[in-house]
């Protein structure tokens, strides 16, 4: 099997060694002021006589929590912040609300579309533990330039900065140094910022709330791995040496059984110790990857008849469709349907842990059209096409300004060399 090397990126990791529990280095970047009030005390009271949901969050968080917290302190924000996914999701990256809002940090649509979060039939970067997350911290220091402090910042997340703009302006005067306690916030929003405070008072002092705070390792949980061609959820766990759920909990924007990459690489993420494990199984794996493809109706017909074609309960095909069993399909509707299983291998570029250079022969005038995703930056495209800053200057006139879902046109170097290289964020 040939595999050409994308990349394997390690978040960066700041000098915290001296600290072996997560949460002592979460507890040393606590900054925001210490509120006294009813609300706060009442909340204190519910989680500290609630040891089963403390021991919850612990578990699922050790999963993110590290990650969250060195991109908290990258960005010099308090690190209650990091705790805000226990507000907002119970840290389940699964989380969807009746107001539409999904993932760790529970975005709504709209909000999610303005910060650059895909959201198609494939892939939801709001459930994206990287991309949402990224996206949350950008929101939050956008909100706290726009109204000068935490609190403020942190109402405006939970009940929009429209919302909290107008109250302001209209009921005093637009003073931004108003206190939070003072506005006529939504018992929603005052519980809101009364909850994260209280979880911080339980979290700083965990024995005087009568909690057993499981220790979580100072250490990266996971890895990011690239990949550019299309695999099965069950296949990419399976090679991982991973379960199924482990999968989808550190890569839950996936919601089809079939990861697609064909438009655009796309970025996995693996518990690190498990990384070479699954670059060492797929190199050594000669089956098709997928198990999957893509059937577009030619006329109308019934679920019930496509799924009796290819032999396959109905209420699974509704299920991975997302659709009702009892549907009628529309000419041209497009569906995943199983592979009759006789295709040929398909080429598959995986991320290699490993740094050996490996080879991806391009036609001479082959072209390609490349997506800009949050984050890129013109020498991170160039470095990864094997061709200098220049030649896409060239073949874009000249711009070196990007956004997000802007289109590339190039032509790779031949050929295309890509080292692994540590995440820099």
């Amino acid at each position: 099997m040939s595999i050409t090397a994308l990349d394997t990126r390690q978040y960066q990791v700041q000098s915290h060694r001296q600290q072996d529990d997560l949460w002592m280095r979460v507890r040393t970047g606590f900054s925001l002021a210490n509120i006294q009030s009813q609300e706060v005390r009442q909340h204190e009271s519910n989680f500290s006589k609630n040891q089963r949901f403390m021991d919850h969050i612990v578990e699922r968080s050790q999963r993110y929590l590290h990650y969250i917290i060195e991109e908290v302190e990258r960005r010099r924000m308090p690190a209650e912040i990091a705790l805000l996914p226990i507000i907002e999701s119970e840290f389940d990256p699964e989380a969807y609300s009746h107001r539409h809002a999904a993932g760790l940090w529970q975005f709504v649509p709209s909000t999610a579309k303005a910060f650059g979060l895909e959201q198609n039939w494939w892939h939801d970067e709001r459930r994206d533990i990287i991309a949402a997350t990224q996206a949350a911290l950008d929101y939050l220091q956008m909100l706290h330039k726009m109204f000068g402090n935490w609190n403020l910042a942190l109402a405006a997340y939970n009940w929009g900065e429209g919302s909290l703009k107008k109250v302001i302006d209209t009921d005093h005067g637009g003073n931004k140094a108003v206190s939070y306690q003072a506005l006529g916030l939504p018992a929603e929003t005052r519980n809101y910022i009364s909850k994260l405070i209280a979880i911080r008072n339980i979290i700083a002092n965990p024995r005087r709330y009568g909690i057993k705070l499981k220790p979580i390792p100072n250490r990266p949980y996971f890895e990011q791995i690239t990949i550019n061609q299309q695999i099965d959820v069950k296949l990419a766990a399976r090679l991982a040496g991973i379960t199924e759920n482990e999968f989808n909990a550190l890569n839950p924007a996936y919601h089809r059984p079939v990861i697609k990459a064909e438009d655009s690489p796309r970025t996995l993420l693996l518990p690190v110790t498990n990384v070479k494990v699954f670059v060492d199984n797929l190199e050594s794996y000669d089956k098709v990857l997928v198990s999957w493809h893509v059937y577009q109706a030619e006329k109308p017909e019934t679920l019930r008849d496509l799924a009796e074609r290819h032999r396959i309960p109905v209420a699974r095909l509704a299920q991975i469709n997302g659709i009702s069993e009892r549907a009628t399909l529309k000419k041209g509707q497009a569906l995943l349907v199983p592979r009759d299983g006789s295709s040929a291998r398909e080429m598959t570029y995986l991320a290699s842990h490993s740094l050996k250079p490996a080879t991806k022969r391009v036609q001479p005038e082959e072209h390609i059209v490349y997506t800009v995703k949050k984050g890129d930056t013109l020498h991170e495209i160039a470095r990864r096409h094997g061709i200098d800053v220049k030649t896409i200057r060239l073949w874009n006139k000249g711009s070196d300004r990007l956004s997000v879902g802007q289109k590339l046109t190039f032509k790779p170097a031949q050929p295309v060399l890509s080292l692994a290289a540590p995440y820099s964020s």
